[in-house]
Parts: structure tokens; C-alpha cells; sequence
């Protein structure tokens, strides 16, 4: 406790403002509109390509596997244990140099050696190499969202800080999207024409060839990423420059979160709850559709990228705007009610997925589960980083990335399967799986929502003050 007590007192002196230093912070302190819109612009480009390095091996697997001589599970590994550890281990330092460092630099460092990773997985010749391709590439990408969302907070004041972390986010959901449409444009193009014989490197397969375009196209953002201002910190105490977050050790880190454990505890496990339901919803709507309906894969791939564009677009810049909205309304809580509304109706458009007799409602209802889902996903980083101070917030969103990823990649898609192998016992009962454990995870996370919604208001006193400018 009392490190605890030495931590808030320490992330105090360097990120609290006093009443004085606070009211001198205003909206001209910011870097002008355009400037600050072209770098959320820049970020959210990266952020999509990201996103497609990393998702675009899964459309690889069959090739790879017969030019390796790997198997189904080697694959497995590749699509997600080699990248997925090392992300989210390293993406917890990432973001403690991100907060004692020049932002825009760890976002540079963290582009390069993802691109440069992806590039060089096609020259990959064995499943080793492959493997430590595919960890490099979790590395680099662990240098972006956390380092992205803290310099994002510092370019707009708090009452407009919630569109431009919609429109970032997003830029993540059309990198998903784009990794199966510009993946497959690619691999219909390497395919028609064959084997691709380049100087020195010699013959070349189409897989490989689709990586070494992927990795070149992600090379390519660091060219407008040089050219971004790293945005001056606010809410620091400006009464002592002296003191900075170089004097806050990560223990401390830990400590302050402790020490305020009743808000950051409690809307971690909330939010992981809804977690869980994205990535296994995510992972076994496809299979639902292949089984239940005899889709095949191409057909579910095309209706779920298709039908989901739109709605994602609009839930997310929709929920960002309607925040900043209220927040100027005074509602300083706005993003918890958002959370705790938009999972429940989630929910419901899941479960008339599965359980509504025509394929027609079914289609519908997978636009409004993209729609809600794409309204919550972005409170969470802007919950955060509302919720901080300046000096340690990429190492907190670093953090929160770290117990989301973990809890929502390794206890979503296998929590429906446990449910379906030995509960149900059936494979065709896989939409109720899916049904059961939503109705868990909404449940507990309605319950924790409510619970951190007196202390969100604290820290948001503690951090900005009695009024959000």
C-alpha cells in the first residue's frame, strides 16, 4: 500500500495538473485541425496495414503447407501463437518507451520491423523460419496502437477526443477487411500468371510473392509517418518541468493501477467479458453458416465482408461523435451507458442470428452486430485514455491491450468450442454454444460496468479536473 500511496503521489506530480495549469490548458494549446487530422489520418492508415499483415496469412495456409510440408497444427501456430505471444508480451514495453520516448519514433521502429518481417516471411524455407517471421511481426506491430492512442490523446482536447479515436479504430476493422480483399486480388493475380522470377532471388511461388507485396505496401506509410509533429504532453504539471515520467518505474506503474483498482480492475474484466464474444463470434460465425446452412467458405467469406463494411463504418464514427457530444453535455460518464447499452443490443442481434428461421433475418441481424460491436470497440481505448494521466498512458493502453487480447484470443474461440465438444457434444450445436456463452459474458459485464461507473467519474476528477474542456 504504501508504494501504492508513493505511485499516485508520483504520477501525480508529473501528469496532474494544478486548478492553475489546467485552466491555462486550451483548445489553441492543440496543434491546429488539419495538422492534427492528417496524423490521426496517417495513424489510422497504419493501423490498417497492421491489421492486414497481420490477418492475411490465413487465405496462405494451404500453399504454405504444401511447399513446407507443415501440418494443420504447425499452421495454427503460424496464424496466431507466433504472432499473438509476442505481441501482446512486448507490447507492455513498447509502451513504456512510448511514454519516456519520442512517440512518433516507436511507431517508426515498430512499422519497419513489421513490414520488413512480413517481406521476409516469403522467403521463409522451413516452418522455424516462418515462425520467427511471424514473431517479428507481432514485435513490430506491438510499437503502434498503444504508442498511436497516446499521441492521438494529446492532439485533441478531451471533449473532441472520441471521434478522432473512432475514425483510428476503424482504420483497424477495414485493414481486416482489406487483408481478404486485397489478400485475394493479389493471390488471384500471383496465380494467373504463375511462379515469379526476380534478379538474384530466382523463382518465387505465388504465397510468397503475396507476402513480399504485403510487407512492401506496409514499408511504403513510413514515408508520411516522418513527416508527423510529435504533439506536446498535456496535463503535465507545468509548475516543475523538472520532474518527468522518466522517475516513474514500472512497478509504479502497477502500484497506481492498484491503487485504483476499483476502475481499472473492474472495467478490464468488463470489457474482456465482451472481448471474449468478438473474437469467438468472430472465430465460429463462419463455421455456424458452413455447418447449419452449407455455406461454403468463399460464399460466407464474401457475405460477411460485404455485409459488415457499412455498418462498421457507422457504428464506429457514430459512437465517437454522439461521446464527444455528451461529454460537452456534461455527461462525464457517457462512454460506460454507451458500453452497457451497445453490448446488450449486440447480444440480441446475435442471438436472432442463430435463432431466427430465415436466412434473410440472419443476414440482417449480422449488420447490427457489426454495427453495436463497432460502437463499443472504440470506447475502450478512449475509456483509458480519458481515465489516465499523460505521463503513463501508453503503458496503461499497452496493458489493457495485453489482458483483452489475451483473455478475448485465448478464452474466446475456445470457450464456444468446450461448449460445443462437451457440453452440447454436437458439431451442428454450434450456434447454441455461441448463444450460451454470450449470455455468460454479457451478463457479467453488465454487472461490472456498473460498478466502475462512480469510479470512472473520480478519475476523470482526478486526472482532468471538475470540467472536461
Amino acid at each position: 500500500m504504501d508504494l501504492a500511496k508513493s505511485a499516485t503521489a508520483a504520477v501525480s506530480n508529473v501528469s496532474s495538473d494544478t486548478e492553475e495549469s489546467k485552466d491555462s490548458i486550451r483548445d489553441d494549446d492543440y496543434p491546429k485541425p488539419a495538422i492534427a487530422w492528417s496524423s490521426v489520418g496517417v495513424l489510422s492508415v497504419a493501423y490498417m496495414f497492421s491489421l492486414m499483415d497481420r490477418s492475411i496469412l490465413v487465405l496462405l495456409v494451404e500453399p504454405i503447407k504444401a511447399d513446407l510440408q507443415i501440418s494443420d497444427t504447425q499452421v495454427s501456430l503460424l496464424t496466431g501463437f507466433a504472432f499473438a505471444l509476442v505481441y501482446t508480451v512486448m507490447g507492455i514495453p513498447m509502451g513504456r518507451v512510448a511514454d519516456l520516448w519520442v512517440r512518433k519514433y516507436v511507431i517508426l521502429f515498430g512499422v519497419t520491423v513489421w513490414s520488413l518481417l512480413t517481406l521476409l516471411s516469403g522467403f521463409a524455407r522451413s516452418f522455424g523460419q516462418l515462425f520467427l517471421a511471424r514473431m517479428g511481426v507481432g514485435f513490430g506491430e506491438a510499437g503502434l496502437t498503444a504508442p498511436a492512442l497516446s499521441m492521438i490523446s494529446d492532439l485533441f482536447p478531451p471533449k473532441r477526443l472520441a471521434f478522432p479515436l473512432s475514425v483510428f479504430m476503424l482504420g483497424g476493422y477495414i485493414g481486416g477487411s482489406l487483408s481478404l480483399v486485397l489478400g485475394g486480388a493479389i493471390i488471384g493475380f500471383s496465380e494467373s500468371v504463375g511462379s515469379v522470377n526476380l534478379p538474384i532471388v530466382g523463382e518465387i511461388l505465388p504465397w510468397r510473392f503475396v507476402l513480399m507485396v504485403a510487407g512492401l505496401i506496409s514499408l511504403s506509410i513510413i514515408i508520411p509517418l516522418m513527416f508527423l509533429s510529435e504533439p506536446k504532453r498535456h496535463h503535465k504539471n507545468n509548475k516543475n518541468e523538472s520532474v518527468n515520467s522518466r522517475h516513474i518505474d514500472f512497478n509504479e506503474v502497477l502500484a497506481y493501477l492498484w491503487q485504483h483498482k476499483k476502475f481499472y480492475g473492474v472495467f478490464l474484466f468488463a470489457a474482456s467479458c465482451n472481448y471474449i464474444i468478438a473474437y469467438g463470434s468472430a472465430s465460429w460465425i463462419p463455421t455456424y453458416f458452413i455447418r447449419l446452412h452449407g455455406w461454403d467458405a468463399s460464399s460466407i467469406g464474401m457475405t460477411l465482408g460485404l455485409v459488415s463494411l457499412l455498418p462498421i463504418i457507422i457504428g464506429s464514427l457514430f459512437s465517437g461523435r454522439f461521446i464527444d457530444y455528451l461529454y460537452c453535455q456534461g455527461y462525464r460518464s457517457a462512454p460506460i451507458w454507451v458500453m452497457s447499452v451497445a453490448g446488450p443490443m449486440q447480444l440480441i442481434a446475435l442471438l436472432t442470428m442463430v435463432y431466427a428461421p430465415l436466412i434473410e433475418i440472419k443476414i440482417c441481424a449480422i449488420f447490427f452486430t457489426y454495427l453495436f460491436g463497432a460502437m463499443y470497440v472504440p470506447m475502450e481505448p478512449l475509456t483509458i485514455q480519458m481515465a489516465t494521466p499523460n505521463a503513463i498512458r501508453a503503458q496503461v493502453s499497452s496493458i489493457m491491450l495485453f489482458v483483452l487480447n489475451l483473455v478475448g484470443i485465448g478464452l474466446g474461440p475456445l470457450s464456444i468450442a468446450l461448449v460445443t465438444d462437451y457440453i452440447f457434444k454436437d458439431d451442428m450445436a454450434v450456434g447454441d454454444s455461441m448463444a450460451v456463452i454470450s449470455l455468460f459474458a454479457y451478463l457479467l459485464s453488465a454487472i461490472a460496468f456498473y460498478f466502475c461507473i462512480n469510479p470512472y467519474r473520480d478519475r476523470l476528477m482526478d486526472v482532468l479536473g471538475p470540467k472536461i474542456d
